[in-house]
């Protein structure tokens, strides 16, 4: 797919949140500087790398591609854990979560998918949505984005 403009530096601020029965809410923030392009068929793509580790040897890269009209949104994850993940209004689908200890086979079930966008100066996404394995949910969570211009900050 042909890039419409230039990459430009961006800074990507993840929020996860997941709430397991029995289990403490365990809340996850990763802060990055990350690129941003819009491809020719208008969707947006952030690229950005976070370390799961404070060595920083545990390096996963993270592309996140939100179609052109907002609904839909994919975040493919490759490194240290692989995983992809598509979010959307009331989408469902099959997908396998690598860890350096094995694969999971997953359901990923989207409740709740909100996108926002003000002149791709500050993009902010948000995806609540279930993790089920083996028909159980095991995850109520979600998942908030924020992409700001690094250039505006």
């Amino acid at each position: 797919m042909k890039v419409k403009n230039m990459n430009k530096e961006v800074e990507v601020f993840v929020t996860g949140i997941h709430v397991r029965e029995g289990e403490p809410t365990e809340k996850v923030e990763t802060n990055a500087t990350g690129t941003f392009e819009i491809l020719e068929d208008g969707s947006r793509v952030v690229e950005y790398d976070e370390h799961q580790d404070e060595e920083g040897s545990m390096k996963v890269h993270n592309r996140v591609s939100i179609e052109p009209d907002g609904h839909k949104m994919a975040i493919v994850r490759d490194g240290a854990t692989s995983s992809k993940l598509f979010f959307g209004q009331e989408l469902e689908y099959d997908t396998e979560y690598l860890t350096p200890y094995g694969a999971m086979q997953m359901k990923v079930r989207t409740t709740d998918f909100d996108y926002s966008n003000r002149n791709d100066e500050e993009i902010k996404v948000v995806a609540e949505y279930d993790l089920e394995i083996g028909g159980e949910v095991v995850s109520r969570s979600m998942i908030v984005i924020d992409i700001k211009n690094a250039v505006a900050q």
